[in-house]
């Protein structure tokens, strides 16, 4: 992560450098970070918008998260809220938030304010199967996974520790017995193509959402470990996160359902999980 030192500035930078060398500068340091004009406006604060490239940026996507957000240009891109406060943005005069753990998708807006954000931003979709070659399928890690299902998974962006009562921060009602607790945030991207079952499943030692990218799918829940046994079916349309499946216990224990994702077309999702320290 690049972060703003002022003893790092190269001569001519100073306070009372003219705007034309600021702006030049700030583009330098734009490309060695890696940022792309097609996501980011002007930014005019770098001390505070501290960014970097998420791990499993290629190509196709553009992957960048950033903290200690403020007055932050979004020309176009899925902004991901990673954090137990509120994003605020503007467009013009208008004003709206993304509450804790959900997601918008953003274009020519300014985030006012954030604690830490993903922002992702779709580069081109030729050959997009091609984001395959560098991935890992996902047999490869779980052996009892079905051999001819076409699932794909990232590295995985080991992004830190959070603290949050889970209750509260995933469905914002009250706890019973509030018991905030250390996590261990991580994320990663899945790709398979249109009319896939990525199988029933439940199990997880994590607590999980999942924001669509690309393409529209659906999260399931089942009463057994059969199709047949749907009850719910959430929709994910790109820039959408859906609400957690997981029931957390007052002893801080949690359980899911029987579920699965399932794709309708070409699809590109991210995970956000948080493991329990």
């Amino acid at each position: 992560m690049w972060l703003y030192n002022p003893a790092d500035r190269p001569p001519g930078t100073g306070l009372n450098m003219n705007r034309r060398t600021f702006l030049s500068h700030s583009g330098q340091l734009f490309v060695v970070a890696g940022l792309a004009p097609s996501m980011f406006g002007e930014n005019r604060m770098p001390e505070s918008n501290q960014r970097r490239t998420l791990s499993f940026s290629n190509e196709w996507f553009e992957s960048i998260l950033v903290s200690e957000v403020r007055e932050m240009p979004v020309e176009d891109a899925i902004v991901v809220n990673l954090s137990t406060t509120a994003v605020r943005y503007r467009a013009g005069g208008d004003r709206g938030t993304i509450v804790p753990w959900k997601s918008a998708a953003l274009r020519h807006c300014t985030i006012e304010s954030a604690e830490i954000v993903a922002l992702l931003h779709l580069r081109q979709r030729t050959n997009l199967g091609g984001v395959a070659l560098g991935w890992e399928w996902f047999g490869q890690r779980n052996p009892k996974f079905p051999r001819g299902t076409p699932l794909y998974i990232s590295s995985q962006d080991d992004i830190g520790d959070v603290q949050l009562d889970p209750v509260a921060a995933f469905t914002r009602a009250a706890s019973v017995s509030p018991s905030p607790r250390r996590y261990r945030l991580k994320l990663n991207l899945w790709y398979t193509p249109e009319e896939t079952d990525c199988t029933i499943h439940t199990g997880h030692q994590f607590l999980e959402v999942h924001t669509q990218i690309l393409g529209t799918g659906h999260m399931q829940k089942f009463r057994e470990n059969n199709q047949e046994t749907l009850y719910e079916d959430v929709m994910m349309p790109p820039g959408f996160t859906h609400d957690p499946f997981f029931t957390v216990g007052e002893d801080r224990s949690f359980r899911y359902p029987w579920h699965r994702y399932y794709a309708d077309t070409d699809c590109i999702w991210m995970a956000v999980e948080l493991h329990p320290l």
